[in-house]
């Protein structure tokens, strides 16, 4: 059977250093080479050090770079550094190649040249190009080589972007390409598209035409860099860096490279005219401006800062190309999308209004969707390709064809049709076969329209991906309301699934846990998860309800919010059944506690965990404080007598008191929010699936829920201990007066409260002092005040 247990990385450039990274994050090894320094002095010329230089580099950068390309500085152990000279014979231990080199054809040969003398038999070898045909590299390859050989292109940065295209050539074994895509999205937790050897392949093609519609249209509508990056952001559910802010991530000259390649290698291209930079862009390259690597492009940053703090970013004017104050976009459509609940909503108003900006944007989407669907047969067979391709590669929320359906097909074509734009042939096919939609959904499964066949086929699906959406339309779900739905998700497991805003916990979902719980425990499901395919787990509990309730004073109906979410979360610890998490995205404050609570859970390795209370002055009141010092103490070695429990009661204070947040799940676990048996998902998409298999083995093995823990009090002496160091922060600056307020509070409830020092405790005393605690600061002006700010600001307040 084969596996990958070992990876080479050929070329540690930013992308080659990237991807050793992610292999590292999801637990495979790599050895990654580069050139020997050219120039080296002769008395260096033998020094291993000073030859591995580059890849030694790259590797040192990962513990710098913003964002992280790695989960924890912990894996970084598993990159082995070397160089071509000295190392490529340690190839052969390798079970995947992967060329990262820079783009030039000569270069990738001589490299393939290099890497078939030492490569074993069988070894799969993938390019990571860009855009580089994959059939132009097989000259230098034996015949077992090419049959091993393909294009993985992965997108900038791998561990964040989802996309990874696989290119084969006519020659690739199509088990080894099946084996790849298994893989990539299995293990390395991405979404693998299947694109034709086409110069840019699949999304970058999409992109590059738009791109260029954009720098064309744009001058001859009179709008600034500011108000196309306005409607081309998140406004149509594009990214937030939307157009120019990107130009200035990827670097201008990396984009008239890319640009050269469909301008040179597409002669037959129906939008062939477009595929030329304009006047001013190649000026702006001529000047230098290009983009973050070079300090400014089309938006330089100052020292200085607006009224709100905030720092003054200027802008490119296209016409002079000199810098001038920011403009503030001012749209019709812009101003209306504030308010829309969905994106169907937002898309709606940006395409069909009547405003300046909207007909732009109505403009740049007809095209690229003709420009796509064109494409078919070129780039890609279907539109579930090139829709994926787009999502995964450019953090589009939509693809085009999902896109064109939500807007209405007919009212998309009939539009097209009056403004003199041409059909694509799917487009005519779908409207010949008396369809109204690219996509649709028979038996619970997603459909999409086939030009070749004019008909549906199924959406391939992994075997590892649950949908919660199609599970619910295929009539799976048990109970719901407005804040969560109980799904059955097959083999005697339920889904508790949030879908409130930023999926905050309400009384809502306090109620469909609780009904769930009372399912499991009467034995009509074996096991939960909890766990939803949204934007984010769970951004904590609904402080505007909080606050609301405090300004009237309602002091019992706060304890009582905060007693019913404590015996959710210990009926989630006690339950017979087994119970598993899974977190991702933001997981703060009660998310947190909820998955302390449960027995296991399937970490996404995008999650961004803590218990964050404190921002709004407060403490973690769902059990956070409870589970947190009863992981402290479980760490005490039985075999030391008197043990002294302070240092790892003092972690757990700082976790609380600092709110410190995880940057990836790996982190999550080393703050000690969970422990270290359970797994990190590279895959968001398998989550709930790995979820699903986590809590179906528990029921193999036997699950028994655990018993209550007996907690000791640390007493006076550690509490006082704490306050000393509170004294010193507050003394430096480092914390205001009521930070104090509320790290004493939270130093109480771990040190036992007035209990003497080595009494015992249950569960519920600490969670009595939890309580306690959070109804003496939420009825506190500084405290309510904070909370405003986060509800008005989104920002926490230093009050």
């Amino acid at each position: 059977m084969r596996e990958i247990s070992r990876v080479a990385v050929l070329g540690s450039g930013v992308m080659g250093g990237a991807i050793a990274a992610h292999c590292a994050n999801c637990g495979i090894p790599s050895i990654m080479l580069d050139i020997v320094p050219p120039n080296l002095p002769e008395a260096e010329r033998g020094n291993r050090a000073k030859r591995n230089a580059f890849a030694e580099a790259s590797k040192t950068a990962m513990l710098k770079a913003k964002p992280s390309p790695l989960y924890s500085k912990s894996v970084l152990d598993l990159i082995e550094v070397g160089n071509f000279d000295d190392d490529m014979a340690k190839i052969a231990e390798c079970d995947w190649i992967i060329e990262v080199v820079k783009e030039d054809l000569t270069i990738k040969k001589k490299v393939y040249a290099q890497a078939a003398k030492h490569r074993k038999p069988g070894t799969i070898v993938t390019s990571n190009t860009s855009g580089i045909p994959i059939a132009s590299m097989l000259e230098v390859m034996d015949a077992d080589m090419q049959r091993h050989f393909l294009g993985t292109h992965f997108f900038n940065p791998p561990r964040y972007l989802k996309l990874v295209e696989i290119i084969p050539h006519p020659g690739t074994d199509p088990e080894v390409m099946r084996f790849m895509a298994g893989f990539i999205e299995d293990v390395l937790g991405k979404g693998v598209v299947y694109a034709k050897d086409s110069p840019n392949f699949i999304a970058n093609r999409v992109l590059t035409f738009a791109s260029q519609f954009i720098l064309h249209e744009m001058t001859k509508d009179g709008l600034s860099v500011e108000e196309v990056d306005a409607l081309t952001g998140p406004a149509v559910g594009h990214a937030s860096s939307a157009t120019f802010r990107t130009f200035d991530l990827v670097g201008l000259d990396t984009y008239i490279h890319v640009l050269g390649n469909v301008a040179n290698n597409c002669p037959n291209d129906e939008r062939l005219d477009l595929m030329v930079a304009p006047d001013w862009l190649k000026k702006v390259v001529e000047k230098g401006l290009l983009g973050q690597k070079s300090g400014s492009g089309f938006y330089k940053a100052t020292d200085q800062r607006d009224e709100k703090g905030k720092r003054v970013i200027l802008g490119l004017d296209l016409n002079t190309l000199e810098y001038r104050d920011p403009i503030k976009p001012r749209f019709d459509c812009t101003g209306k999308v504030r308010n829309a609940g969905s994106l169907e909503e937002k898309l709606k108003i940006m395409y069909t209004g009547e405003d300046k900006g909207s007909v732009f944007a109505w403009k740049l989407f007809a095209n690229t969707a003709i420009y796509a669907g064109n494409r078919l047969g070129e780039v890609a067979d279907d539109i579930v390709n090139i829709d994926n391709a787009v999502k995964w590669g450019f953090a589009w929320d939509v693809g085009i064809f999902e896109a064109w359906d939500i807007l209405g097909v007919k009212y998309v074509c009939d539009r097209m049709r009056k403004e003199g734009l041409a059909l694509p042939p799917i487009a005519q096919a779908l409207l010949d076969s008396g369809c109204d939609s690219f996509y649709t959904v028979r038996n619970g499964a997603r459909h999409y329209f086939d030009v070749a066949s004019k008909g549906y086929r199924s959406v391939t699906a992994n075997p590892n991906l649950i949908v919660l959406a199609d599970a619910k339309s295929a009539g799976k779900k048990v109970a719901g309301n407005e804040g969560c739905s109980l799904v059955d998700l097959g083999d005697g497991i339920l889904c508790a699934e949030f879908h409130t805003k930023m999926n905050s916990l309400d009384a809502d979902i306090g109620q469909m846990l609780t009904e769930a719980l009372r399912l499991l425990n009467e034995g009509a499901f074996e096991g939960m998860v909890i766990g939803n395919q949204g934007e984010h787990f769970c951004a904590g509990a609904n402080i505007f309800v909080i606050l609301g309730e405090a300004m009237q004073e309602n002091w019992k109906a706060i304890d009582a919010a905060v007693h019913a979410f404590q015996q959710v979360n210990q009926g989630i610890r006690f339950c017979k059944r087994p119970i598993v998490a899974a977190p991702h995205h933001y997981t703060l404050g009660g998310g947190t506690e909820v998955c302390m609570h449960a027995a296991k859970a399937a970490i996404a390795g995008e999650t961004y965990g803590g218990l964050v209370e404190v921002g709004v002055g407060l403490i973690p009141g769902g059990g956070g404080c409870k589970e947190m010092l009863r992981r402290a103490l479980a760490y005490l070695p039985e075999t030391v007598i008197d043990a002294d429990p302070f240092p790892y009661v003092r972690r757990a204070f700082e976790n609380i008191a600092m709110a410190k947040v995880s940057t990836s799940g790996a982190e999550y676990i080393e703050l000690g929010y969970l422990t270290d048996d359970n797994p990190v998902v590279a895959s968001f998409d398998q989550q709930v699936k790995r979820a699903k298999d986590l809590c179906r083995g528990l029921i193999a093995a036997g699950y028994r829920a655990p018993k209550p823990a007996t907690l000791t009090a640390l007493g006076e002496s550690a509490r006082a201990a704490f306050r000393v160091a509170l004294y010193g922060f507050q003394l430096g600056g480092f914390a205001s007066e009521h930070d104090v307020v509320i790290a004493e509070k939270i130093a109480h409830i771990l040190t036992g409260g007035e209990r003497l020092p080595g009494t015992k405790m249950t569960e519920q005393d600490v969670l009595d002092l939890e309580r306690e605690a959070f109804l003496s600061l939420v009825g506190m002006e500084k405290t309510q005040q904070r909370i405003q700010h986060m509800l008005t600001t989104g920002k926490p307040l230093r009050n």
